[in-house]
């Protein structure tokens, strides 16, 4: 069963307005629904079936040279939005140039806020009653080639968005709240959060 076209609208929609830093939106999303392009992604992806049983793959990626490209882009469009102090433009121009030209680590940084466009989408489509599998198993090399995609881009991870054939898995559970949330320091109980169940109250 297909993904209809207006829900495949809302849930890239939702995801495109996630918040990133400096407003500066590195990811890019290739959204594969050819069955022939899916074969061949299958293929990339270690073979993973949902690759070509899904209708849609979206494939997230994040710019790691987007934003010398995208910076004045972004402030024209925040001038028409309001934010048009001046002094205000030069100082956002001045600080993401130096923090992202001198970053060490400028694939983890727009992996980060890829995962947060890429998790909306993924939130979106379980809400509109779609399945979703996200999927890191693949070869970013041959994804890369499937899609033509470019050397700069990181391939983040690729989400099939479909319809579930079948009864849903069992819950698998989750570790208890107490072993993965913390207070003010990093171990340091969090009392008031967690019941006998490691549920939250």
């Amino acid at each position: 069963m297909p993904v209809r076209d207006d829900d495949l609208h809302t849930i890239l929609a939702a995801g495109l307005e996630a918040p990133s830093s400096y407003n500066l939106q590195p990811w890019r999303f290739v959204v594969v629904r050819d069955l022939e392009q899916r074969k061949r992604l299958r293929v990339a992806a270690m073979n993973q079936p949902a690759v070509e049983q899904a209708p849609v793959v979206i494939v997230a990626c994040g710019d790691t040279q987007g934003w010398k490209d995208d910076l004045e882009e972004v402030l024209r469009i925040g001038r028409a939005h309001g934010f048009d102090d001046a002094a205000q433009i030069d100082r956002k121009r001045r600080r993401v140039t130096d923090d992202l030209g001198s970053q060490p680590n400028i694939g983890m940084w727009v992996a980060k806020q890829t995962m947060i466009a890429a998790t909306t989408m993924m939130w979106t489509a379980e809400a509109l009653g779609y399945d979703t599998g996200p999927m890191e198993g693949f070869d970013e090399d041959q994804v890369r080639e499937t899609l033509g995609i470019p050397g700069h881009v990181r391939v983040i991870f690729l989400l099939a968005v479909g319809h579930l054939h079948g009864e849903d898995g069992r819950r698998p559970g989750r570790l208890p709240a107490s072993r993965t949330v913390f207070g003010e320091r990093y171990g340091e109980p969090l009392s008031w959060i967690p019941d006998h169940t490691g549920a939250f109250r």
